[in-house]
Parts: structure tokens; sequence; C-alpha cells
């Protein structure tokens, strides 16, 4: 049972994940209990190795200023401001 659910969790279930999905499935069995079978078994949970963040491989490219902190404006649409708090990549 326990290399059942173990192969049904892409190796990766540990024993309370394994004891939890047998006393749902109706055969009650403690985290003790298949952490001991598990060792008995050569079982040994995998779990997926943490986010590595890219490396920027060219520069950002250089946004001129162009309004060179000169805000006081004559004439309306010739000077616009935007923000962007968050962008979802």
């Amino acid at each position: 049972m326990v290399k059942s659910i173990y192969a049904e969790n892409n190796s990766s279930a540990g024993a309370r994940t394994i004891a939890g999905i047998a006393t749902t499935r109706g055969l009650p069995l403690s985290h003790y209990v298949a952490t001991r079978l598990m060792k008995e078994q050569g079982l040994v949970s995998c779990q997926l190795p943490n986010h590595k963040y890219k490396k920027v491989t060219q520069a950002h490219v250089a946004i001129p200023n162009t309004l060179e902190r000169q805000f006081a404006v004559t004439e309306p649409d010739q000077v616009w401001c935007g923000d962007i708090p968050f962008i979802c990549t």
C-alpha cells in the first residue's frame, strides 16, 4: 500500500502524506508507522529544488530623459506621466 501511494505521487510523498492518504482510504496508519515502512522499503521523498532566478543576459535599454525635470507645461497634451506598480512576469 505504501509503495503504491508513493508511486502515485511521483516519489514526492513523505510519511505524513502517505499516512493521510492511507487513512482516507480506510487503512488507519500513523506517520510514525509510515516512516518505518518507508525506511524498510528504501523509499525517500524527493521534493523539487527551490526556484532559481534567471541571470540577466543583456543590459536594460537606457531611456532618454526628454523632460529634464521641466514640469512647467504651457499647453495641454504635451507631457504625459504614468506609473506601473507591478508587472507580473
